[in-house]
């Protein structure tokens, strides 16, 4: 009778543990979709696309590149809640996403729903003025802010560009209202035409426009300039301020997805980072790959909800 048992309970493991394993052990089986949540033509867009290239290379699998816009974001995370544990759909988050959205609106989801895969990118935001207005400073930017309302151009009015840019005005006490265009292009296009008077986005980005001389560059979002080609900045610590986000693109599967799955995935694109074709392309895209895995991109964004929360009073008071 006890041998009866023993051997019940053996047989059960078993067959717990090939269930587990033809859940996990040979993923994915199908094609793997990852879904950009923002703007098509945006610098995560653009990096998911480079990187679906190598799908099939590097992973066994075609990497079918997708989009889902919508409320900054919400849309898509919130629909990805409907995947289950080892899915071959992955979406991307990030600061913007648990950090700052949340505070702004309510949200279905949360962070803990989530499982964080590896970093793609990190990316420096700029501030950027229309060549008429003469800002090319902080100083320049308070002193034209004493007698005229500052109204800035940002993708998404719950994102960390526009809780970075409106607490960096709220300390320097001037007066603005932020406007929200779809993607980033369209903001810098506003700024181009003088619908606003500054902008707000990624370095890599507004790169082009800067070397058009369509757009005057003023200051780095960071704790350290961005000197490189194009731009020669201080960075908005050297005034004094902390209003900053370290932005960065994290790939994401649904919580409970097994760590050997999230562990082939992260050692894909890693892989991926190292191949010619594809560090020529993130060359040409201004790309700052940055892998960190799983346990660092929690801290990053464990951290983002701690200095958001901050920002968020500030405004608030």
């Amino acid at each position: 009778m006890y041998m009866k048992k023993i051997l019940k309970s053996l047989i059960l493991f078993l067959v717990m543990a090939i269930t587990v394993f033809a859940k996990t052990g040979n993923w994915p089986k199908e094609p793997v979709t990852i879904t950009v949540p923002w703007a098509v033509g945006g610098l995560a867009d653009q990096a998911n696309r480079a990187l679906a290239q190598q799908g099939q290379k590097y992973l066994g699998q075609p990497i079918v590149p997708a989009n889902r816009t919508g409320a900054g974001g919400v849309v898509a995370l919130t629909e990805f809640l409907r995947e289950k544990p080892n899915s071959t759909k992955l979406i991307y988050g990030g600061e913007g996403s648990f950090a700052i959205g949340p505070l702004f609106n309510k949200v279905p989801y949360k962070w803990e729903d989530f499982e964080p895969v590896v970093n793609i990118y990190k990316s420096t935001f700029v501030l950027v003025s229309n060549p008429k207005l003469n800002i090319s400073s902080l100083e320049q930017l308070k002193e034209y802010g004493k007698n005229n309302k500052i109204i800035f151009a940002v993708a998404g009015l719950n994102s960390s560009e526009y809780l970075m840019l409106a607490a960096l005005l709220t300390e320097m006490k001037l007066d603005f209202e932020g406007v929200s265009f779809d993607g980033a292009n369209e903001a810098m296009n506003a700024t181009i035409s003088g619908d606003t008077t500054i902008g707000i986005t990624h370095a890599s980005l507004a790169k082009e426009y800067v070397k058009a001389d369509k757009l005057v560059p003023v200051i780095a979002f960071d704790e350290k300039p961005l000197k490189d080609d194009v731009y020669n900045l201080k960075a908005v610590t050297e005034y004094g301020y902390d209003t900053f986000f370290v932005n960065r693109c994290i790939l994401l599967a649904r919580k409970g997805t097994s760590k050997e799955n999230i562990n082939k995935m992260y050692e894909t694109v890693v892989e991926i980072f190292k191949d010619p074709d594809f560090l020529k392309t993130a060359n040409n895209l201004g790309l700052v790959l940055d892998p960190i895995g799983p346990e660092e991109s929690k801290k990053h964004i464990d951290d983002s909800i701690e200095k958001a929360n901050r920002f968020y009073k500030l405004l608030n008071k």
